[in-house]
């Protein structure tokens, strides 16, 4: 007979305690972004090193991200080694119990770590304003870089004469920036002193996306008030008198003038086009190159008639409609705001000959023609009995606005604000 062995069972719990480890974190990955549309790795994006860490005050699983001056390496395979090294120093110091929300030791040791990986460079002040100059450029637009080079020269000429070129970059403090834009401001307009502290600003910002600033000392400085100057739209008066003396002393620039008056186009608008964007069938101009994207504009008949004179037809595909050679063609520059300058300067002769008796000011220019059309017919859309609403939505198909609150504040700088005569509402007699 086998032996059985009895248990008592009051002493025998039935259910086992599960003693529940949670897990503390997750292993470092390195992110690599991609230029957009390929698999590609983006050297002008910022890569970081991140994982997820218990927070031990709220039980959560939190994301960190550490770039750790990863995005000071500029070479893709040399970034790529340097990423991954410091992935695989966090992952070993997360195992020897490192905890990114607590001050220990483990902490100052990953620090050092890092430090081991990445020799920190120590930059001069001209060296690394030369640096964010240069990665700025990436992404300014023409006009931008070539006002911002302007005024990046005279700050760099400031700092040199002040003897800061040498010092090291973290030593450039606030107090110098303001002293600097002190300056401007004893002799120029608080307009131009707000454009230098937004380059400044512009640049620093740029070197603490890099990892060679902990903090852009500029961001704080309060930008000065200033009234704000815009082109003015020219009176109907003021308008006939320029057609008159363009038609008797320069029908280029009446030609020209035209796209803006009917097309309602910016000059640099114009300068964009080329003859393979004109399509005299179906009345339009084809992806035109506006301020904020390409755009298809109705060629309207006094429009029509400019063009046909021009006899496109004899002209290649990709000339441009207006040249400095008053014909279409090619034009060559090694800045797009050249082409627009050339017509800004025939304009300003025209401003030498009749400005003093038409009373044009510095606010007028080329392009108030289309601020004045724009009032032209938003007034006229109301005297056909639209309401103001009604006249907003029917002219934003014209101007090309994408909101109506921008086609509004757009009428309201340029004086479509005023209100009608409320003469017949008075009941005071004075």
């Amino acid at each position: 007979m086998k032996n059985f062995i009895f248990f008592d069972r009051k002493k025998v719990p039935e259910k086992v305690p599960v003693i529940s480890i949670k897990k503390m974190f997750s292993e470092p990955i390195l992110y690599i972004p991609k230029i957009k549309g390929t698999d590609k790795p983006d050297i002008n994006k910022p890569w970081y090193i991140s994982y997820y860490f218990r927070n031990p005050f709220t039980g959560e699983m939190e994301k960190i991200i550490e770039k750790k001056g990863i995005n000071r390496i500029k070479t893709i395979t040399e970034r790529k080694q340097v990423g991954n090294d410091l992935r695989r120093a966090r992952l070993r110091l997360l195992q020897e119990g490192y905890n990114p929300f607590v001050e220990k030791e483990e902490k100052q040791e990953a620090k050092k770590l890092e430090e081991d990986i990445i020799h920190k460079e120590n930059f001069t002040v001209l060296e690394a304003l030369e640096i964010a100059l240069k990665e700025k450029n990436k992404t300014w637009a023409e006009k931008t870089r070539n006002g911002n080079k302007s005024l990046y020269n005279q700050f760099v000429d400031w700092i040199i004469e002040k003897k800061l070129g040498d010092k090291d970059i973290n030593e450039l403090t606030k107090r110098h920036i303001v002293i600097f834009l002190n300056g401007i401001t004893d002799s120029r307009s608080n307009t131009t002193r707000n454009n230098f502290k937004s380059v400044i600003s512009s640049l620093l910002t740029q070197l603490v996306d890099d990892d060679i600033l902990e903090k852009n000392v500029a961001k704080k400085i309060p930008d000065l008030e200033t009234t704000p100057e815009k082109n003015q739209p020219f009176t109907k008066q003021q308008l006939n008198k320029i057609k008159d003396y363009l038609i008797e002393h320069d029908t280029y620039l009446y030609e020209f003038m035209k796209f803006v008056t009917y097309g309602l186009m910016r000059p640099i608008e114009i300068c964009r086009l080329q003859i393979k964007h004109i399509d005299l069938a179906n009345n339009v101009i084809l992806q035109a190159e506006t301020k904020t994207e390409r755009a298809n504009i109705l060629i309207i008949e006094p429009l029509k008639k400019v063009l046909l004179n021009m006899n496109l037809e004899q002209y290649q595909p990709d000339d441009f409609l207006f040249t400095k050679n008053k014909v279409p063609g090619l034009w060559e520059v090694k800045r797009e705001s050249s082409k627009t300058e050339f017509f800004s300067r025939r304009f300003k002769k025209v401003k030498n000959k009749i400005g003093k008796e038409i009373l044009l000011n510095s606010n007028h220019g080329i392009y108030s023609a289309r601020h004045t059309v724009a009032l032209d017919l938003f007034f006229s859309f109301k005297k056909e009995g639209l309401t103001d609403l009604e006249a907003k939505h029917k002219l934003m198909t014209i101007t090309r606005h994408k909101s109506l609150d921008g086609l509004s504040n757009y009428l309201r700088e340029i004086g479509a604000s005023l209100p009608e005569d409320y003469t017949k509402n008075y009941t005071v007699d004075f």
